[in-house]
């Protein structure tokens, strides 16, 4: 709430009341090379972001959430309550010395979707998202039917297309709901969702579609859930997606990445890029920079390449 603690003074405290190595990024900013839970990203600089807004300190991972800072100290820093949160912010109450095998020892247990639950979400009509209906277009009923189901996808009450992120274990992580409009394209009036989130403690990640790989395969990685159906169908290779363009790690020496055309240089960093931009078969300048390798799999078909 506004007014319990000073948020500049706050800001500057950040980085010791979250065990992490933060740098400045502007006026009242800050960034580092963390997820929200504390842990290491692998190679993004600025994949959490801390800054003052109307009055409070807010905690953001890019393509993730965002949560004030006394909520951040309640999932991740060890508070006990909003009240003891506060405290720790003013330095009434002795912060976590943060390390390793501390971050390991509070950290809670992951708790994971039950399989029940996935079994009633498929009973959810697919006619009724426009996505599978979009990609009936492109692709026979019964193909899409079947890339749905062993991706773990479904729909729920108000047509939306449910990812369920499930690991190679065959453990269901989270889900993550997106509204698509009648042309196979995000509906951008609604932010992508999620009904169970880490602060439920379904902190568990994994890459959507792991639970479809055979160890020791090529596998491709892509950013967009919808991206990873297509490359599926369409040329019948494993493939998973990351789930947002900073969500790369623990990349595999049999894994091919398929950036979009605005992530290229990011990506080939940090791993064997397929250029599928080259087979598109139209000039490069015609690529939009937010496409991807879905957009060339949607244009071939409906032109007939």
């Amino acid at each position: 709430m506004r007014g319990e603690y000073d948020p500049l003074t706050a800001l500057q405290n950040a980085g010791k009341l979250m065990g992490m190595e933060l740098k400045p990024a502007g006026p009242g900013r800050l960034c580092g090379p963390y997820y929200l839970d504390g842990a290491l990203h692998p190679w993004r600089k600025d994949k959490i972001k801390v800054f003052v807004s109307r009055g409070e300190v807010w905690v953001y991972e890019e393509g993730g959430r965002g949560i004030s800072l006394p909520q951040w100290l309640i999932e991740f820093g060890g508070a006990a309550n909003w009240k003891d949160a506060i405290r720790m912010i003013k330095g009434e109450s002795q912060a976590i010395c943060w390390g390793h095998e501390m971050r390991q020892m509070i950290k809670p247990e992951v708790k994971y979707v039950e399989a029940a639950v996935l079994r009633g979400a498929k009973a959810y009509p697919l006619e009724s998202c426009p996505l599978f209906r979009w990609m009936c277009g492109l692709f026979p009923e019964e193909r899409v039917r079947e890339a749905w189901d062993r991706y773990n996808v479904t729909t729920d009450n108000w047509g939306n297309a449910v990812y369920w992120y499930t690991d190679q274990q065959g453990r269901i992580l989270f889900d993550k709901r997106i509204a698509y409009k009648e042309d196979g394209h995000r509906d951008k009036d609604y932010f992508p969702a999620r009904k169970y989130r880490v602060g439920g403690g379904y902190s568990g990640r994994c890459y959507f579609g792991a639970n479809t790989l055979d160890a020791g395969k090529k596998v491709y990685v892509c950013e967009a859930e919808k991206t990873a159906l297509l490359v599926a169908l369409m040329y019948g290779r494993q493939c998973v997606a990351t789930g947002g363009k900073s969500n790369l790690r623990g990349l595999e020496p049999n894994m091919v990445l398929l950036p979009d055309m605005d992530a290229r240089e990011a990506w080939s960093e940090h791993g064997n890029i397929w250029p599928w931009w080259e087979k598109w078969g139209v000039p490069i300048g015609e690529i939009p920079d937010h496409a991807d390798v879905g957009d060339m799999i949607e244009w071939k078909i409906k032109n007939g390449k």
